[in-house]
C-alpha cells in the first residue's frame, strides 16, 4: 500500500537523521507506520531551504519549496496565496508518485482540497480546527477591540492586529472549503467527531488515537503525591489556553493563603502577560506563577514527574497532547472542560473538569484534590492506564491501518 502524507508544519525529524530529536507527534506516527512492512510511505512537507528528496527504508521525503515576496507573507490574502500555490504542487506530487491514499494533517492548511482534483482518497487527520477557535478567540471581557486599545501608542501594532484579523477571516473560509472538499476523517475525540459530521454531513469518520513522543512512552513513575506545596504544571500561554483563568485561579489560591508554586512550560508573549495582569488586577509572579520558557521532552517530563497537579486552564481544545503526556506519567489532571478533553479526562475518575472561565471552581477543585491523597493516587493510576492503552503503539497501528483498509474499500 503507497500511502502519501502532506504535513504543513515542519520537517520531519528524521528527514536530516536527527534521531535524538523528540519530534512532533507525526514523528511519533511515522515512527509506527515504519514498523510495517505493507506500507511504502511518502511525506510531503514544506520547506524553506531543502529541496532533496529522501529516502529512508520504507519512507520518502519529499520538500516542497514555496517562493514568497516578504510583503505576501504579512499580507491580508495570505491564505489564499498559500492555497493557489500548494495545490498545484501537492497535485504534482500525488501524479507523480500515484499513491493508494492521501493524508492530510489538519483542517486549518488547505492540503485536503486536493480531493476536489483527484480520484484517490483523501482523508483529513484532524488537529485543531479554525472555525471553532475563532468562536473562542478572546476570554470574556477581552475582544480584538482589547487587542487595538492595548495597543494605542503603537499605531504600526494597530495595523498589523487588523492585518491580521482580516487575514484570519480568510484562513477561516478556506477552512470551510477544505471540510467541504474532504470526505474522508481521521479523529479521537467527542468533539472532533461532531465537528466532521457538522462541518461536511455525510463524511466518514475513523477514530485513531495520537502517538506520543518516546519520551513519554516510557514508565516514567509519578513522585508528586506528597509533595509539601502543591506543585502545579501547566503548558503554553497564549489567548486560547486561558491565561486570564490562570492568573484568576492563582490570585484565588494566593489569597486562600494556599502553598503552591505553578510552573508554566512553553513560549510565553511578554505583552499578553502585562495585558492579562492590567484586566485581571494581579501579577504572575505575585501569584507564585512562574514562566519557564521552552522546554525539550526530557526536562517536561522531568517536571511532570515532580508535579502535584496538571492543570489546563484552555478556553477551546481538542485533544492537548500535554493533558496526555501527564496523563502517561501519572499526573492528575485539573482541566476545563472544553473540546475534545471529556474524551482524554473522566471527570470523577482520572481527573477533574470545571466549566471555562470558572477559576473559583478550578481553585477548589486543586485544594479539594490535594487534600484527598487517596483519591490522588487513584486517579493517577487511573490516568496512566488509560493513557498508555490509549497511546499505545501497537493499537494506534492497528486503528489506523483498520482506517486505511476501510477507506480503500469504501472506494471499490
Amino acid at each position: 500500500m503507497k500511502v502519501l502524507w502532506f504535513e504543513p508544519i515542519g520537517q520531519p525529524s528524521r528527514y536530516n537523521h536527527d534521531k535524538n530529536y523528540a519530534g512532533t507527534w507525526q514523528d511519533s506516527l511515522e515512527r509506527i507506520v515504519r514498523t510495517v512492512p505493507e506500507i511504502e510511505l511518502y511525506i510531503a512537507f514544506l520547506s524553506d531551504n531543502n529541496s532533496d528528496i529522501k529516502q529512508d527504508g520504507n519512507v520518502t521525503y519529499i520538500p516542497i519549496k514555496l517562493k514568497w515576496r516578504k510583503r505576501e507573507l504579512k499580507g491580508c490574502y495570505y491564505w489564499n496565496s498559500y492555497r493557489d500555490r500548494v495545490i498545484p504542487k501537492a497535485l504534482e506530487i500525488v501524479s507523480q508518485y500515484k499513491p493508494d491514499i492521501i493524508q492530510v494533517f489538519g483542517t486549518e492548511w488547505p492540503f485536503g482540497q486536493i480531493a476536489k482534483y483527484t480520484e484517490i482518497p483523501v482523508v483529513a487527520h484532524i488537529q485543531g480546527a479554525i472555525v471553532p477557535y475563532q468562536n473562542a478567540e478572546y476570554p470574556p471581557s477581552y475582544s480584538f477591540w482589547t487587542m487595538i486599545m492595548n495597543n494605542l501608542c503603537n499605531p504600526k501594532h494597530i495595523a498589523g492586529f487588523c492585518r491580521d484579523k482580516k487575514s484570519s477571516l480568510i484562513r477561516k473560509q478556506v477552512e470551510v472549503e477544505t471540510w467541504k472538499a474532504v470526505s474522508y476523517y481521521m479523529g479521537r475525540t467527542g468533539w472532533d467527531r461532531a465537528l466532521a459530521n457538522v462541518m461536511h454531513p455525510g463524511c466518514h469518520y475513523y477514530h485513531v488515537n495520537e502517538a506520543l513522543r518516546n519520551s513519554f512512552n516510557q514508565d516514567i513513575p509519578w513522585k508528586g503525591l506528597n509533595n509539601k506545596i502543591i506543585k502545579i504544571v501547566s503548558i503554553g500561554f497564549h489567548m486560547l489556553k486561558g491565561p486570564d483563568m490562570m492568573l484568576k485561579t492563582a490570585k484565588i489560591l494566593t489569597d486562600l493563603n494556599i502553598g503552591f508554586d505553578w510552573d508554566v512550560i512553553g513560549p510565553y508573549d511578554k505583552k499578553l502577560i502585562k495585558l492579562v495582569e492590567h484586566k485581571t488586577k494581579a501579577k504572575y509572579s505575585e501569584c507564585h506563577v512562574h514562566f519557564l520558557g521552552k522546554q525539550d521532552s526530557v526536562a517536561i517530563a522531568k517536571e511532570l514527574k515532580s508535579a502535584s497537579i496538571y492543570c489546563h486552564c484552555a478556553y477551546i481544545e481538542n485533544s492537548p497532547n500535554s493533558i496526555c503526556e501527564a496523563q502517561m506519567i501519572g499526573v492528575p489532571v485539573v482541566s476545563t472542560n472544553v473540546g475534545g478533553i471529556a474524551s482524554l479526562v473522566r471527570d470523577g475518575k482520572d481527573g477533574i473538569l470545571v466549566p471555562a472561565n470558572d477559576p473559583w471552581q478550578m481553585a477548589y477543585a486543586i485544594i479539594a484534590l490535594n487534600k484527598d491523597k487517596v483519591r490522588m493516587k487513584q486517579y493517577s493510576e487511573n490516568a496512566k492506564a488509560f493513557a498508555h492503552t490509549r497511546h499505545d503503539d501497537e493499537n494506534i497501528k492497528k486503528e489506523l491501518l483498520d482506517a486505511y483498509h476501510q477507506i480503500l474499500d469504501n472506494m471499490h
